[in-house]
């Protein structure tokens, strides 16, 4: 039987890794990783061997060593900081925007207004949710330089 990795490991060495190579030239290597991590050096490496076979890629180049995996991370992209919540998602955007909306009724003295605000985010929290996602989309992609 296979265990699960992802909370236990994957997302640990992840997350070491990418916070490693923003402090450290934009690469890190499983003795890095090992002097942050409480895991034993052949599971960082069975980790990063599992991250390094994503797609869309975490990382924009790895090396190998013979018998042994991965060694080397280098470059984290997006995908890896949107899978750790520090780059946003679409659909984080849009949750986070119903949150305000419904907080923004909450604090609302105005009945009309808070009405208004209730049912936007009610409407954007269940049936709207496609659009809101697909609004925060086009936003994230021009912030990053898309059309």
């Amino acid at each position: 039987m296979v265990n699960p990795t992802w909370e236990e490991r994957d997302l640990l060495v992840l997350r070491a890794a990418v916070e490693y190579c923003e402090d450290n030239n934009d690469y890190a290597e499983v003795h890095h990783l090992r002097g942050r991590l409480d895991l034993s050096e052949r599971d960082i490496r069975k980790a990063l061997n599992a991250l390094c076979a994503e797609t869309p890629k975490l990382f924009q180049n790895y090396w190998h060593a013979p018998g042994t995996g991965v060694i080397r991370v280098e470059r984290p992209t997006g995908e890896a900081r949107r899978r750790l919540g520090l780059w946003p998602t679409p659909e984080t955007l849009a949750d986070r925007l119903v949150q305000a909306m419904t907080q923004a009724a909450e604090q609302e003295p105005d009945e009309e207004k808070r009405g208004r605000l209730k049912t936007a985010a009610s409407w954007f929290g269940n049936a709207g949710r496609d659009v809101l996602v697909d609004v925060t989309a086009a936003v994230i992609n021009r912030q990053m330089g898309g059309a």
